[in-house]
């Protein structure tokens, strides 16, 4: 049986040193052509800044009314404002205006295609910090011309949306007031409602028992307290108040001065009623506004912050001619060694 020795095969590698510098040479040539022959394309970077400034989350809803979602901690909206942005910069409608700035610019951006511009786009960001725009393209100032254009427009785009973010958190102001106005009317109708059917049981009480009688002062003092602790700053209630029959008086007396308090407290109850109404109708109007300005902002705060870091773009450099042919090189003496260890292992096996 032969055994495989490796002082042999050594030798006789060796041996094959001619074969070894022309497949080195070889395979350094044939990296060299590809890449003059095919160049790779270049690649232009630029960078943003990307910041969310937390003091002006006040309400995060906004995304959660937006993205039709349950409410947000504060982390979540960080990393769905930060989504957005990114889904923003590389959408077809930002890709589709820097094309149009870009043909206005030179001739050659005319034959390219909304499809093929995406294409040539990248964006690479983790979180808040720095954002890297970079764009391949064949030519070096091409490459370069595209990234900042980009750049220039995603911070029109930002600007603008975060501007109709500032509409935005107004709405949120006046919606908050009008949640508030609205809530305060609505106790105070309930309170009037309570009213009402206490001092309706108080007469129906009363008309039971001898008109003619006297009230008693606790009695008097329990219905004066019941009237005065509903009653409100107003000339209208002052005067109600201090209409009360004197002590002593017959049940009949407070009967007929309770009609009185009822036809003010039922007043007062339709006067409240129509307010709230018409501020329920304003806020509905009010929430379809808020959403409109939603949509419009497309879910971006104004709690976000941005700018251009770094004045120009620059070039990712590749590796020189040299070194690609060299590893090249390696590549292929590689490759030659793993066939002649096969060869020569199945030349041994058939012997």
């Amino acid at each position: 049986m032969n055994e495989w020795k490796l002082q042999k095969k050594l030798i006789q590698f060796i041996k094959s040193w001619p074969i070894l510098i022309a497949v080195f040479l070889g395979s350094g040539l044939i990296t060299w052509g590809a890449v003059h022959l095919f160049p790779p394309l270049q690649r232009a970077t630029a960078d943003l800044y990307i910041g969310i400034d937390i003091t002006r989350v006040y309400d995060v809803s906004s995304v959660a009314t937006y993205t039709i979602a349950e409410p947000f901690n504060v982390d979540d909206y960080k990393n769905w404002q930060l989504s957005q942005v990114n889904s923003i910069a590389i959408s077809e409608r930002l890709a589709k205006l820097t094309l149009e700035k870009l043909q206005d610019l030179d001739p050659y951006w005319k034959n390219i295609s909304v499809s093929e511009f995406k294409g040539m786009q990248d964006l690479n960001w983790y979180d808040v910090g720095t954002w890297r725009l970079q764009f391949q393209a064949p030519e070096i100032d091409r490459a370069l011309q595209a990234v900042q254009v980009w750049r220039e427009v995603i911070l029109q785009d930002l600007s603008r949306l975060i501007q109709e973010s500032e509409d935005v958190l107004e709405f949120e102001g006046r919606m908050r007031a009008s949640s508030t106005a609205i809530l305060n009317l609505e106790t105070r109708v309930t309170e009037l409602e309570l009213l009402i059917e206490e001092i309706t049981a108080v007469q129906s009480e009363l008309k039971k028992a001898d008109s003619q009688q006297g009230m008693d002062d606790s009695t008097r003092a329990e219905i004066w307290l019941l009237i005065a602790g509903a009653s409100e700053e107003d000339s209208l209630w002052e005067q109600i108040l201090d209409e009360i029959p004197e002590k002593d008086q017959p049940n009949l007396e407070y009967i007929f001065w309770m009609d009185q308090v009822l036809a003010v407290v039922e007043s007062d109850y339709e006067s409240h009623l129509a307010i709230m109404e018409a501020l329920v109708s304003d806020h509905e109007t009010l929430t379809e506004d808020y959403v409109r300005e939603i949509e419009e902002a497309e879910g971006l705060s104004a709690s976000l912050y941005f700018e251009e870091e770094g004045s120009q773009p620059e070039i990712i450099e590749f590796y020189p001619d040299t070194q690609m042919a060299f590893l090249g090189s390696i590549v292929g003496l590689l490759i030659y060694i793993i066939i002649w260890v096969m060869y020569s292992e199945r030349q041994r096996e058939n012997n």
